[in-house]
């Protein structure tokens, strides 16, 4: 076999090992080269949409939100009573965000007129 085309042969795969984690996929269909490289903290709109609906099925639990505690953005978990179990079922923070509590009481949607 002729020299070069040994030479283009290995160059070529060689070439194509480097470039494989390029083209794998992982769980989130993204190339695994983005997704270590490139990644992006989600943002607080984000992870209130994430985390919305576990927050509120717990019982007590009547809102989530988005708020700012100390200069920072924040979740905004909105509570009935200030019951000691209840506030143990609350996470401190959420992907890196606080999770801020206040006590309103009871929450009804006024009707549409």
């Amino acid at each position: 076999m002729d020299k070069k085309l040994i030479f283009v042969f290995l160059a070529i795969a060689l070439a194509s090992l480097l470039f494989l984690p390029l083209f794998t996929l992982n769980q989130d269909k993204e190339p695994l080269f983005l997704s270590s490289y490139l990644s992006v903290s989600p943002t607080v709109e984000q992870v209130k949409e994430r985390y919305e609906s576990d927050l509120l099925s717990i019982d007590g639990v009547v809102g989530v939100g988005i708020s700012e505690c100390e200069d920072k953005f924040c979740i905004k978990v909105y509570l009935e009573n200030e019951s000691p179990n209840l506030k143990k079922q609350i996470p401190e923070q959420l992907d890196g965000f606080k999770i801020d509590t206040q006590v309103t009481g009871d929450i009804q949607a006024q009707p549409q007129q």
